[in-house]
Parts: structure tokens; C-alpha cells; sequence
């Protein structure tokens, strides 16, 4: 019984030693750091920043969840490779538009640059994982064949 509990404890700790578990606490603190200053406001550009917060730190929480207990695993069906990228790459551009348009008002309140700056490294935080999970994607394709685009060579006869 004992082996078993320490190989989990083994795995959670291999996780968050990984550089994607790194990334993913990095990215939850900076949400949860970013998404404060803008919780008291409701117009449109601080709604928007607001929900790119809150819908950054769900998704990235359950993602960090199924990830530190092994739970992708057990959905064998998901190519979690690609969903990582595809999610990092959607929220960072999210990340990008959302900091923009919560600049425009930072310079009536200096509260909201702080969220901007939050905003712009939760972007680079995201964008760096997104480039980290499409290397590994590319490290682990399939050598592609090089007799396939080689020039066929003419036998010389002697």
C-alpha cells in the first residue's frame, strides 16, 4: 500500500517540478493577481478583462487538476498534446486583446495598469507554454523521410 501512495506523491511532485506545472502555478498566480484590480468595475473594457480572467483561471485550474492527479489518462481520446497548445494559444491572444483594451483606461486609474501589466504577462506566460507544448508536439512527429524529397540519382555507368 505504501508503494503505491509514493509513487502518486512521486508523480505529483514530478508534475510540479515539469515545466508545465511551473507555467501553470505561474499563470494561476498571475491571473488571480491581474483579475483583483478589475473585480469592482462593470463597464465593458473591464467586463471584458474580467472575463478573460475568470475563464483563463477555470480552465487553467481543471487543466492543472487532471495534470497533478494523472487524470488524462483515463481520457485516452483527447489528444492532450494538441488541446494544451490550442488552449494556450487561444487564451494568450485573449490575454493580448484584453490587456489593449484594459490599457485605454489605465490612465485614469492606476489600479488598472497594474491589471494591464498582469495582463501582458499572463500573455507572455501563455505564449511561452503555447511554444513549449508545439516543440514537444514537433520533437515527438515522426521523422519525415528524406528519400521522399531527394532528387533520384542517375546510375553512372563506368
Amino acid at each position: 500500500m505504501s508503494g503505491s501512495s509514493s509513487g502518486y506523491c512521486n508523480h505529483v511532485v514530478d508534475y510540479i517540478k515539469s515545466v508545465p506545472g511551473i507555467l501553470k502555478m505561474i499563470e494561476l498566480a498571475i491571473i488571480l493577481c491581474g483579475a483583483a484590480p478589475t473585480i469592482s468595475g462593470s463597464s465593458g473594457n473591464k467586463g471584458f478583462f474580467l472575463f478573460v480572467s475568470i475563464l483563463a483561471l477555470i480552465l487553467t485550474f481543471v487543466l492543472f487538476i487532471i495534470f497533478i492527479f494523472n487524470l488524462n489518462v483515463l481520457c485516452i481520446i483527447i489528444p492532450w498534446k494538441y488541446t494544451e497548445l490550442g488552449w494556450c494559444a487561444f487564451i494568450a491572444l485573449f490575454y493580448f486583446i484584453a490587456s489593449i483594451v484594459i490599457a485605454t483606461i489605465a490612465r485614469y486609474d492606476g489600479a488598472y495598469g497594474g491589471a494591464t501589466f498582469f495582463g501582458f504577462a499572463a500573455f507572455l506566460t501563455y505564449t511561452a507554454e503555447a511554444v513549449y507544448h508545439f516543440l514537444i508536439i514537433r520533437t515527438d512527429a515522426p521523422p519525415q523521410s528524406a528519400d521522399r524529397y531527394s532528387t533520384p540519382q542517375q546510375p553512372t555507368n563506368n
